[in-house]
C-alpha cells in the first residue's frame, strides 16, 4: 500500500553505496517524474523504527522530487497527483536491520548506474550481511564464490566469481587515491596488485639484507638423479640450467681455447638424453614451488620432443623457444662446409600462474666469458638476464647441471639463493673456486 510523508520527515542515512549521482542522469529523472505520462513509477522503499521514517531504497528519486518541489512543481504517482510537499513510500513493516539493510542492498546492486566504486562497497556490505545472517543461525559463512552466484546469476560461475573477489579487494581499498584514479575495476585491481607485489619486493629484500655472502648457496658434488629426490617438493621459484643435449657432444672435437681435456665426460646419446629428460621433467615439477618458471637449454634437433615430456610432466611450455644469440661463435659443425653455430635454444616454462617480473624479447645476445674451463659455460650476464625476468631478491633457484658454477655467480648478484648440483669432479672444482671468489 503506498503511503505518503512529508519530504522533509524522512531521515536518510549518511553511510549508503551512492556517493555520486551524474548530473546529466539525475536531469533525466527530474524531467520523467515531473512530466513523464507514468510520473513516479516506483515509490520509495521506507522502514519506520523510534527515529522515524528511514529512506531504504531510492535516493535518486527523492533529490529528484526535491528538486521538483523547490521550483513549485508538481507530479503523480500511481495516476494520482502527489499532494505538494509529500513524497510516496511503501512502508517496509517492522523489518530487523539486518533485512532492511538486505533490501538496500539489492536496489543498490541491481542498479546500472553505480560506478565501480559504489558497487565493490555494495558487494562487500552484501558480503558482510551475509555473513551476519548465517552467524545469526550458526551457519558457516558464505564463500566468495557462492555469494557470486547470488548477485551475478546472469554470468558463469565462474566470471562472477572473478568478478566479485576483485570487488571485495577493492572495496578494502576504496580510500587509496590510485584506486580512485583508476577508471575500471580491472585497473583498480592491478594497481593494488602491483603494489603488493611491490610491497613483498620490500619485505623480501629486507629479509635478504644487504649482506648476501657465499653461504646463502649450496653447491654439491654428486649425481642430480640422487640429490633432488632428497630435496623437498615446492622448494624452488626458478629452475635454471644447462643439461646435456643428446647430440653426441662427448665425440666432439674441442674447438674452444682454455677448456679442459675431456671435457664432455658424459655420453651423450640420445636415448640417455630420453631416459634424462623424462626424469627431469618429473622432478623438476616436484620441486618448483606451485607458481614457479623453468628454463633449460637445449638443442633445436631435440626441442619439439623436450617440449612434450616437459608438457606430459605437468609444465605449461613456451610454444617456441628463446635464442641466445653469440656473436663469437666458432664451432662449425661442417668445417669445411658449412656455416659457425652463433646460437642456441633455451626451453621456457610455467608452473601455475606465476608472473614475470620484466617483459623482455625472446632474442638475447650476449658474448661468452673468459674461460673457467668448461666448454658448454654460459655467460654470467646471459643467466642475469633470465633470472631478472622471473626473479625477486630471495627467490631460491636450482640449477641440477651446475658446470663451472655460472647459475651460482648470477644468482649472487641479484641475491637469489642458489642450489647448484654438479657430478663432474672437475667442473665441481671450478665451481667450488668461483663460489669462493664471491663477494
Amino acid at each position: 500500500m503506498i503511503r505518503f510523508e512529508p519530504i522533509d520527515s524522512i531521515l536518510v542515512e549518511p553511510h549508503r553505496q551512492r556517493k555520486q549521482f551524474p548530473e546529466e542522469a539525475h536531469r533525466d529523472l527530474v524531467e520523467s517524474i515531473e512530466n513523464g505520462p507514468a510520473g513516479l513509477m516506483h515509490p520509495l522503499l521506507c522502514v519506520r523504527d523510534e527515529r522515524g521514517l528511514t529512506l531504504v531504497a531510492g535516493e535518486r528519486r527523492l533529490r529528484a522530487i526535491r528538486e521538483i518541489y523547490s521550483l513549485d512543481g508538481t507530479f503523480r504517482c500511481g495516476g494520482a497527483p502527489v499532494e505538494p510537499g509529500m513524497v510516496p513510500y511503501l512502508d517496509l513493516g517492522e523489518m530487523t536491520q539486518l533485512e532492511a539493510w538486505e533490501t538496500q542492498l539489492r536496489e543498490n546492486i541491481d542498479r546500472e548506474d553505480l560506478t565501480f566504486l559504489e558497487r565493490a562497497s555494495a558487494t562487500a556490505e552484501w558480503m558482510e550481511m551475509r555473513r551476519q545472517q548465517a552467524a545469526e543461525k550458526g551457519e558457516p559463512a558464505p564463500s566468495a564464490s557462492e555469494v557470486a552466484v547470488e548477485l551475478r546469476p546472469d554470468a558463469t560461475p565462474e566470471h562472477a566469481s572473478n568478478s566479485v573477489k576483485m570487488e571485495l579487494v577493492v572495496a578494502r581499498h576504496a580510500d587509496d587515491p590510485d584506486v580512485q584514479k583508476a577508471s575500471s575495476l580491472k585497473e583498480a585491481y592491478k594497481v593494488l596488485k602491483k603494489k603488493e607485489e611491490g610491497r613483498r619486493n620490500e619485505e623480501r629484500a629486507q629479509q635478504v639484507g644487504k649482506n648476501f655472502t657465499a653461504a646463502d648457496h649450496e653447491l654439491v658434488n654428486g649425481d642430480s638423479k640422487e640429490k633432488i629426490a632428497e630435496l623437498g617438493q615446492a622448494s624452488f621459484d626458478i629452475i635454471l640450467t644447462d643439461p646435456p643435449y643428446g647430440i653426441g657432444a662427448d665425440a666432439f672435437g674441442d674447438s674452444g681455447k682454455g677448456v679442459r681435456a675431456q671435457a664432455h665426460f658424459y655420453e651423450d646419446t640420445l636415448n640417455n638424453w630420453r631416459d634424462l629428460v623424462n626424469w627431469f621433467s618429473r622432478e623438476s615439477f616436484r620441486v618448483a614451488k606451485p607458481n614457479a618458471h623453468l628454463y633449460a637449454f637445449c638443442d633445436l634437433d631435440n626441442f619439439a620432443e623436450f617440449r612434450w615430456i616437459m608438457k606430459e610432466a605437468g609444465w605449461k611450455v613456451h610454444r617456441t623457444p628463446l635464442v641466445w644469440y653469440n656473436p663469437d661463435g666458432l664451432r662449425a659443425p661442417w668445417p669445411e662446409q658449412g656455416p659457425q653455430r652463433k646460437y642456441e635454444l633455451i626451453l621456457y616454462a610455467v608452473k601455475g600462474e606465476k608472473k614475470v617480473a620484466s617483459v623482455r624479447g625472446d632474442v638475447l645476445e650476449y658474448r661468452k666469458d673468459s674461460a673457467e674451463g668448461h666448454p658448454a659455460q654460459k655467460p654470467v650476464n646471459l643467466l642475469i638476464d633470465l633470472l631478472k625476468r622471473s626473479s625477486v631478491p630471495g627467490d631460491r633457484v636450482l640449477d641440477p647441471f651446475a658446470g663451472s658454477g655460472s647459475t651460482v655467480v648470477a644468482c649472487h648478484e641479484l641475491k637469489l639463493a642458489c642450489t647448484a648440483i654438479e657430478m663432474d669432479a672437475g667442473a665441481y672444482g671450478i665451481a667450488v673456486k668461483r663460489l669462493k671468489e664471491l663477494k
